[in-house]
């Protein structure tokens, strides 16, 4: 009679602490759409002689003084947007492209940028439901190397010398990205997504840093009909495009809501409460 009532007791209390389990346990599945991309330059260093100009979908940050004609050295970033599949607990989707780097490297002297943040923004919507619209920080530095490399053999820090196939123009520059990860993180109930920047994807790889080759003016002379030599100068100049590329993860979280504990917490109460009346009519009586 005492299993019997006791199996009883313990199937009835599986039955509540499941119920408050299944309250606790969100919901863990989401498509992610980011739209009206955009991305803010700010925060350069140094801190002046740099221009910039933001704009939707695309930005730019313009430095140094021109050796060759007006033109300038730029960042740009034009965005676009994503859709990620649908993601469970622990999944992540990307490498996918949130937008479009360029860097214009023209050879300059005087102030050479050296960091930026970007703001990169988007409409995010999860499933249908539109969550708001999210800004994500995330920080360029950047390598203005010396066009005529060091030493006698004028050698490029970053491979060959300066007049060859790679440096033709003056030696490449470095852009590298890092992400910010104070506020990459945006929430749907209880369910959380993080955002992180997978780097550039340019020239076929994926990496964080890449290099951006010196554009410039190139001599070009052919000789005219008295054959008298003729040369002016034609502008070559390297797109030096990359993909930014992210990567986007979800964690439903494990902890449950106060309004769930409390319900839990009940549940556990009357579980207890059964198995004590249970004894109670269990105890057997003198003789």
């Amino acid at each position: 009679m005492s299993f019997k009532s006791n199996s009883r007791v313990l199937a009835v209390a599986a039955a509540v602490l499941a119920g408050s389990i299944a309250v606790a346990s969100p919901a863990a599945a989401g498509v992610v759409v980011f739209s009206n991309v955009s991305g803010a330059w700010s925060n350069p260093a140094p801190g002046s002689g740099i221009s910039i100009v933001n704009g939707s979908p695309t930005s730019t940050a313009t430095w140094g003084t021109p050796t060759v004609g007006s033109k300038k050295s730029s960042y740009s970033f034009t965005g676009n947007g994503a859709v990620t599949p649908d993601l469970g607990n622990g999944d992540s989707a990307g490498p996918f492209q949130i937008g479009e780097f360029q860097h214009n490297n023209w050879p300059i002297t005087g102030t050479s940028l050296t960091s930026i943040k970007l703001a990169f923004k988007a409409d995010i919507t999860v499933d249908s439901v539109f969550i708001g619209t999210k800004t994500f920080d995330f920080i360029f530095t950047h390598d203005e190397t010396p066009n005529g490399g060091t030493g006698q053999a004028g050698t490029c820090a970053y491979g060959g010398v300066s007049g060859d196939a790679n440096n033709k123009f003056g030696c490449s520059d470095k852009v590298t990205v890092n992400s910010n990860s104070l506020n990459n993180i945006f929430s749907v109930g209880s369910d959380t997504y993080t955002l992180e920047i997978a780097g550039f994807f340019a020239g076929g790889n994926l990496a964080t840093s890449f290099l951006t080759k010196e554009s410039g003016y190139e001599q070009v002379c052919k000789k005219d009909k008295k054959g008298k030599k003729i040369c002016h100068d034609v502008e070559r100049a390297f797109d030096n495009k990359a993909g930014v590329m992210a990567s986007v993860s979800m964690v439903t979280s494990a902890v449950p809501e106060p309004s769930t504990w409390a319900m839990m917490i009940i549940g556990f109460g009357g579980v207890g409460s059964m198995l004590r009346a249970n004894r109670r009519r269990l105890v057997p009586v003198a003789a």
